[in-house]
């Protein structure tokens, strides 16, 4: 299910996706008044303001961060929708990463 190049990048990304998948998406979570779902919609969102944030400090335009209206679009998908573009932007997280660890020299001044 998980792509072995995004598996490498993100090792983190199949135990929490294990532990998602043994749960009810209303399920609760040890972060109070968060469901299973809402911490896949808030990963999902995560997934791409990383790679948003990223790429731009790549190209030499960097970009304010943005809030937690980014997970709206997410809110309103369907589980099967919601679980398609985590891994989507997982994906593409692992792309943007990739290309970054080319293009940036290792004495590159990250703030």
């Amino acid at each position: 299910m998980i792509p072995s190049r995004v598996d490498a990048t993100l090792p983190e990304l199949a135990p929490f996706v294990h532990a998602v998948q043994a749960r009810r998406p209303d399920d609760g979570t040890w972060c109070e008044a968060w469901t299973v779902r809402d911490v896949l919609i808030h990963r999902t969102g995560n997934a791409e303001e990383l790679a948003r944030v990223l790429q731009a400090f790549v190209s030499g335009t960097p970009v304010e961060t943005r809030g937690f209206e980014r997970e709206a679009p997410y809110r309103r998908m369907s589980d099967s929708e919601l679980w398609s573009a985590f891994l989507s932007r997982c994906e593409h997280l692992t792309e943007v990463a990739a290309a970054a660890a080319r293009d940036l020299s290792p004495d590159t001044e990250v703030m």
